[in-house]
């Protein structure tokens, strides 16, 4: 064959190309997916609590089915996978109301005795100073989160209430959305319908690999931290635990009491101590069981993951960081639907 056939060859396949992802912006259905997603960044401003509150209990209902699966899968008795996911539910239920106002108070406690403790070490009285100042700055900070937390407690209760009504009526809302969700496409219904499939899919198996990955980087840190003498290692780690779920952010929020424990418990070397230890729990489940549980399904960059929490948390705050990653993939699965018309 020619070059110039060749090159001919070419245009026609752009041509093509173009002349497809032109009549992208033709498709009802995609300009409907775009207003459906807006509609959602817009009550995720206006009510982030009631928005928050339902997107945790479409992440918690997924992490409890765990339980009510493998029962079902062993049994095959459909009673005893209901009574093993109501004692989940109830159990989720007695940690909000009696275990995490316990968090609270040990992190209260933290701060006071972080505040009361007079640093006396051998070095220069400017570097005391220093760390002295560091000290109280970092108690300020976490004063003023307790002190957030408390001021909106009216609105945690309600969200916790739409919690635990959205855990329990999640089976019936996706069953009742899984027979309508054809409804909300014109030009190809079962195409719209295989998309929205995919795309939660995608998010429950990244929601129930991140379960097994957070519970042994938890493990791992609290056994870290008895071993080099930081008080309230158990609380730290169910609080590492709870960060799993939020990466980078997470690590960032449970490294400040982490710190401020170790530097008033064993001084420079405990932080130093710590900081070896959360480096080895970070670089285990970067390298070792996180890829493997994971199964590396998600592909996406670490830092394309980074830059998305730190952009939608600045915009929508606490829920902005719930919904980074399900945005990303909404985002992924909207282009090879959409855009490259590549069924999954």
């Amino acid at each position: 064959m020619s070059k110039q056939s060749k090159n001919q060859g070419k245009m026609v396949d752009t041509v093509e190309v173009t002349g497809q992802r032109r009549d992208i912006f033709k498709n009802r259905d995609a300009v409907l997916v775009l207003i459906y997603f807006l509609v959602f960044i817009f009550f995720a401003v206006k009510v982030p609590f009631v928005v928050g509150a339902l997107v945790l209990g479409y992440y918690f209902s997924i992490i409890l089915s765990v339980p009510y699966d493998f029962v079902l899968k062993k049994t095959n008795q459909k009673y005893l996978a209901i009574m093993s996911y109501i004692f989940v539910v109830f159990v989720f239920v007695y940690a909000v109301v009696s275990f995490f106002p316990m968090i609270v108070n040990q992190i209260r406690e933290i701060i006071a005795k972080a505040q009361e403790t007079n640093l006396n070490l051998e070095i220069p009285n400017w570097a005391l100073g220093f760390l002295n100042d560091l000290k109280t700055n970092v108690s300020s900070f976490l004063s003023s989160i307790v002190k957030y937390v408390v001021g909106i407690i009216p609105s945690l209760i309600t969200m916790v209430m739409l919690l635990i009504v959205t855990m329990v009526g999640i089976e019936s809302i996706r069953a009742y959305f899984g027979k309508k969700v054809h409804l909300l496409f014109v030009d190809n219904p079962k195409y719209g319908e295989l998309f929205v499939k995919a795309f939660f899919s995608e998010v429950k198996r990244y929601l129930r690999g991140q379960v097994l990955v957070s519970f042994i980087s938890a493990t791992l840190t609290t056994v870290g931290l008895y071993v080099i003498g930081v008080p309230s290692a158990l609380t730290l780690g169910v609080l590492s635990f709870v960060g799993g779920f939020f990466p980078f952010v997470g690590l960032l929020l449970t490294a400040v009491p982490m710190y401020l424990l170790a530097f008033t418990s064993n001084g420079l070397s405990g932080m130093l101590w710590l900081t070896l230890l959360l480096v080895a729990v970070n670089q285990s489940e970067s390298w070792l069981y996180g890829p493997r549980i994971q199964g590396d399904n998600l592909k996406l960059h670490w830092f394309v993951i980074l830059i998305s929490i730190f952009v939608f948390g600045s915009v929508l705050g606490f829920v902005g960081v719930l919904i980074a990653l399900p945005i990303l993939l909404f985002i992924r699965s909207f282009w090879r639907f959409y855009v490259l018309g590549v069924q999954r």
